[in-house]
C-alpha cells in the first residue's frame, strides 16, 4: 500500500513537471518530424532508381586511324549500357585530364595502340582509367571497366595457354543461348512492405531513446531525495528503503508507458507513421524499453553520489547505445554492428522495424525474445546490486 502511494505521488508530481511535458512527450514528436525530413535521403522509396549518365572520355591511339578499338565499341553498344555510358572521343591524355579537371566528361579511358590485335595474340596491353570528380560515378565506370578488363584478362590468357586457333574453335562450337535469364535479381526484405520511410525509422529511434531517457527521471528523483535530505525524513516513516525505491520505480515506470502511447500515437496521427499489424508486440516492447531503463537507472543510482554525476553518466550510456546501435543514423560499419547487438536499442529497434515490415512473426518475437533477455539481465544485476549497495541516506 505505501509503494503504491509513493508511486502515486512521484507520477502526479512528474505530471504537473512543465519540463517533463516537454522534453519526454513533445521532444520525441518534433526529433521524429525534424530527422524525419532532413535525412529522408538515406532511405528507400518507391520510385525506380534511375542510374544518371556517365560521360565517358574515349582517348584513342593516334596509329589506330581514329577507331574505336572494336571491343570497347562493343561494350560501348551494349543494350544495357547505352543509357549508362555516354562516350566522347578526345583526342590526347592530356585534354583528358582537362576536361575531368573542368568536369566536362565524368570518367576517361586511354586506348592503346593495336588493342583488339595484341590483346588476341596474347601481347602484355594495358587499358587506362582515370577517374572523374563525382565518387559514384566513378564506382559505376570502374565496375564497367573493370569487369571488362577481367574479362579481357581471361580471354587473353586462355589465347596464350590454348592458341588463337582453338580458343576461336571452341567459341564457334559452344551453344549460344537464345534468351539468357538475368545476372541480378531484386528482391524485398519483406512480401508486404518493401522497405520502412525515414519517418518510421526515426519514429521507433526517439522513441527508444526517450524511452531510456526516462530512467534519468527516476535516477534524479532518488538521488535528489538524498541531497536534498528529505529522505531522513521518509525514512523516519514507517517503510523500508526498498518501499520508497521500489515506489519511485513504479512511478517513472507509469509514466514512461505513458510517453510511449504518447510518441506511437502521436507519429501516428501527426505523420502517418505506420507501426504494423502487431500491437500487443509493439507493447512489450515498450514495456521491455521502460524495464531496461529502470534497471539501468538503479545501477546508476548506487554508483552515483550526485543527481548531476548521474545525470551525465546515464545521458553517455543512453546515447552511446543509440549511436552504435544506428539510432541516429544508419551504420554501414561493421565494428558498430556488432558492438550494437550487445545493446537494448539495437533489438528494440530490430523488432520495431520487423513490425513495420509485417516480417514473420517468428522473426519479430526471435528479436523481442532477445531484449527480454537483456532486461532479464539487467534486473537481476541490478537486483543484486541493490541487495550489496542499498538505498539509504
Amino acid at each position: 500500500m505505501n509503494m503504491m502511494i509513493i508511486a502515486w505521488f512521484e507520477l502526479r508530481r512528474m505530471v504537473t513537471s512543465r519540463s517533463v511535458l516537454i522534453n519526454q512527450f513533445l521532444l520525441p514528436l518534433i526529433l521524429i518530424f525534424i530527422l524525419g525530413n532532413a535525412l529522408s535521403g538515406w532511405f528507400g522509396n518507391d520510385q525506380e532508381f534511375k542510374q544518371q549518365p556517365v560521360r565517358v572520355g574515349v582517348v584513342l591511339s593516334p596509329t589506330d586511324g581514329g577507331q574505336l578499338p572494336k571491343s570497347i565499341q562493343a561494350l560501348m553498344n551494349t543494350p544495357a549500357l547505352q543509357d549508362i555510358l555516354v562516350q566522347e572521343i578526345v583526342a590526347s591524355r592530356e585534354e583528358a585530364e582537362g576536361k575531368l579537371r573542368r568536369g566536362e566528361v565524368d570518367y576517361a579511358v586511354v586506348t592503346p595502340a593495336s588493342f583488339d590485335e595484341r590483346m588476341g595474340q596474347g601481347d602484355e596491353v594495358k587499358l587506362e582509367l582515370l577517374p572523374g570528380r563525382d565518387r559514384n560515378l566513378n564506382l559505376v565506370a570502374d565496375t564497367i571497366f573493370k569487369t571488362f578488363i577481367a574479362d579481357a584478362n581471361h580471354k587473353q590468357a586462355e589465347a596464350v595457354v590454348l592458341g588463337r586457333d582453338k580458343v576461336l574453335a571452341a567459341q564457334a562450337a559452344a551453344p549460344v543461348e537464345a534468351t539468357p535469364g538475368p545476372n541480378i535479381t531484386i528482391g524485398q526484405l519483406s512480401e508486404k512492405e518493401s522497405t520502412y520511410s525515414a519517418a518510421q525509422y526515426y519514429a521507433a529511434a526517439m522513441l527508444i531513446m526517450f524511452l531510456l531517457y526516462s530512467g534519468l527521471m527516476a535516477s534524479s528523483s532518488l538521488l535528489g531525495e538524498r541531497e536534498s535530505k528529505t529522505l531522513y525524513r521518509l525514512q523516519s516513516a514507517p517503510v523500508t528503503p526498498g518501499t520508497i525505491f521500489a515506489g519511485k520505480i513504479i512511478g517513472c515506470t507509469l509514466i514512461t508507458l505513458a510517453q510511449a502511447a504518447a510518441i506511437v500515437l502521436g507519429s501516428m496521427w501527426l505523420y502517418g507513421v505506420k507501426w504494423g499489424p502487431h500491437p500487443f508486440l509493439l507493447t512489450m516492447v515498450c514495456v521491455l524499453i521502460a524495464l531496461s531503463s529502470m534497471t539501468i537507472a538503479t545501477f546508476i543510482t548506487l554508483i552515483s553520489s550526485t543527481a548531476a554525476g548521474a545525470r551525465g553518466l546515464m545521458q553517455a550510456i543512453i546515447i552511446a547505445m543509440t549511436f552504435v546501435s544506428g539510432g541516429f543514423m544508419p551504420l554501414p560499419m561493421e565494428f558498430f554492428q556488432k558492438i550494437g547487438a550487445f545493446t537494448v536499442n539495437h533489438w528494440a529497434m530490430q523488432s520495431m522495424l520487423r513490425m513495420m515490415l509485417d516480417s514473420e512473426v517468428h522473426l519479430i518475437i526471435t528479436c523481442v525474445g532477445m531484449l527480454a533477455a537483456i532486461t532479464a539481465a539487467l534486473s537481476a544485476a541490478a537486483m543484486f546490486m541493490y541487495r550489496k549497495v542499498g538505498y539509504h541516506a
